[in-house]
């Protein structure tokens, strides 16, 4: 991809964004939304489109997305039943060639559960399965095996939100060492820690790093890059040292989450003219290449989400 002035621009792969409209949400996730509007000082956002986010693509020159929606369904009263709302994502993705959609599934539906995540799969054309562990579950509990099992069997991935989570949702479900269990145990399934299990990070790493089938993304650092950079380039040296960062990173927004922070073309900007500080690479951390970057922006997502061989 070129711009106007001749610039070649590096092809990106948002790896965790969502999408949705109030009438597919719950009262509780309207109330979510208003409380981090609150906290923030902004608007609540009850409507997040699709045209919206393939706007915000379009302006920050990403070329692909992977939309991740989350089954709350055991613990809300939600207006779409399971299926309707997958189908919902499934239509949604289909309307764009650039997106494809995850399947999300609380396990602790079972039967049910595994019957629309091989359904989803299989008929829906969803490329993965979204697992939401603050809805109150550990994700290592061997009840949930044959989800895994299940996800080996179709060549599926599975990403696993990591870390902090919204008001009304339970955190301490949500550390990275509730999925080194479930990395060991199934070598072959490839899984991803979202938001590098902010605030476990060092967890998040080491998990990532003993185990070579687990990824982490750096969706929701918008965060620390907009006002405390030094703790972003503290993780991806940290990253760099273990092994997990270029190879095992995935550059994500969260979109639209942390648009109030650092709107999607900025977060993409951001990525593309990365550099280590020069304190950091005095210290014996390397510097960041652009080939690095080209496997994190998109060259990973590619291979994993897309089945590329980039």
């Amino acid at each position: 991809m070129q711009r106007d002035d001749g610039t070649i621009l590096m092809r990106k792969i948002d790896s965790h964004v969502h999408v949705w409209i109030r009438e597919i949400l719950s009262k509780t996730d309207i109330d979510n939304r208003r409380a981090a509007a609150e906290s923030a000082g902004v608007r609540p956002l009850l409507d997040s489109p699709t045209s919206a986010l393939l706007g915000a693509m379009r302006a920050a020159s990403v070329g692909q997305a992977v939309v991740l929606p989350i089954d709350s369904g055991l613990n809300q009263d939600m207006p779409l039943t399971l299926r309707e709302k997958t189908d919902w994502h499934i239509r949604e993705a289909a309307a764009s060639p650039d997106l494809i959609t995850f399947v999300g599934v609380d396990p602790r539906r079972g039967r049910e559960g595994l019957a629309e995540l091989r359904r989803s799969v299989t008929e829906g054309g969803c490329r993965g399965w979204k697992v939401y562990p603050p809805n109150g579950f550990y994700p290592d509990d061997t009840k949930f095996y044959p989800y895994y099992e299940l996800c080996v069997e179709l060549g599926i991935p599975v990403v696993i939100h990591q870390g902090f989570t919204s008001r009304y949702k339970h955190v301490k479900y949500a550390r990275p060492v509730y999925v080194d269990q479930v990395a060991v145990d199934f070598p072959e399934l490839r899984i991803v820690l979202a938001h590098v299990g902010t605030p476990w990070v060092d967890e998040a790493l080491m998990v990532a790093a003993k185990n070579p089938n687990v990824y982490v993304d750096v969706s929701g650092w918008q965060l620390y890059a907009a006002r405390l950079p030094t703790l972003l380039y503290e993780m991806l040296a940290k990253a760099s040292v273990t092994g997990v960062f270029p190879r095992r990173t995935l550059w994500g927004s969260d979109f639209p989450l942390f648009e109030h922070i650092m709107p999607l073309d900025r977060w993409a900007s951001f990525w593309e003219g990365l550099e280590m500080p020069s304190r950091l690479v005095e210290t014996g951390y390397p510097q960041v290449r652009r080939g690095d970057l080209e496997q994190v922006m998109w060259r990973n997502a590619a291979r994993l989400f897309f089945g590329e061989r980039p």
